[in-house]
């Protein structure tokens, strides 16, 4: 169990991936906070991605749908890269 993994899965949007049209091939997204929170929220959200990268990338890969695969996760860009198909 990882409280502040468990924490971040509820603040991360989750992250868009081409599988509207399945495409194969390796991607590159910019991950962000959920639009619906709020101000603390966002804080806590930016707090979180600066003190614990591990955790955070642990909550990307998590959050990432079936038949789409972490490859990783640049912190200091803020890219998460993944490949589908």
């Amino acid at each position: 169990m990882n409280l502040i993994r468990d924490e971040l899965l509820e603040l991360i949007q989750q992250p868009v991936t081409q599988d509207v049209v399945p495409v194969e091939g390796t991607y590159q997204t910019r991950v962000v906070p959920r639009q619906d929170l709020d101000d603390d929220q966002i804080d806590r959200y930016w707090r979180l991605f600066g003190k614990y990268p591990n955790d955070f990338a642990a909550a990307v890969n998590k959050l990432l749908p079936k038949g789409v695969r972490f490859i990783t996760y640049n912190h200091l860009n803020n890219l998460l890269t993944y490949e589908q198909g």
